[in-house]
């Protein structure tokens, strides 16, 4: 990622069983950063909810089946910034363990649809060291972006 001029990327580092208390204070962080930006209120909020549920599969999931943990959460880690090109991209990232999404999760386990749902791209990567959500939207969109974007053409 190549850094714009603007405010500094947002850098957190969660760690441990204090991980879920933490995520209203995230929260009001990234929707300060992104107001920061200029982002329209509709993308601080998208940016909020979907970079929140990706700390919440982290809190939920990421760590669940680690005996050295003891039932503990292990760290999530947070960096946000302004490309050059004008892209926000959010990026959460974990050293837990993948989890397949089973096929049906009952009244749970939605996180990641909303992620795809709220974002313009969506990456994810993991392996043996962790797992990486990597979240991306366009600041300022065009008037035939945000076209292809409702008709699900871009």
């Amino acid at each position: 990622m190549s850094a714009a001029a603007g405010p500094e990327p947002l850098r957190l580092s969660l760690t441990g069983s204090a991980l879920p208390f933490q995520l209203s204070s995230v929260r009001s962080r990234v929707a300060t950063w992104a107001e920061g930006l200029g982002a329209p209120p509709e993308m601080v909020d998208d940016l909020v909810l979907a970079t929140h549920e990706a700390l919440a599969n982290v809190a939920d999931h990421a760590y669940s089946d680690r005996a050295d943990l003891d039932g503990q959460t292990g760290s999530a880690f947070l960096d946000a910034e302004l490309t050059t090109d004008g892209e926000i991209v959010v990026m959460v990232r974990d050293e837990g363990r993948w989890r397949t999404p089973t096929a049906d999760p009952g009244w749970r386990g939605r996180g990641l649809l909303i992620i795809r749902g709220l974002s313009d791209d969506v990456e994810i990567r993991h392996g043996e060291s962790g797992t990486t959500v990597q979240m991306r939207w366009q600041l300022h969109k065009t008037a035939d972006s945000v076209k292809q974007q409702e008709h699900g053409t871009g």
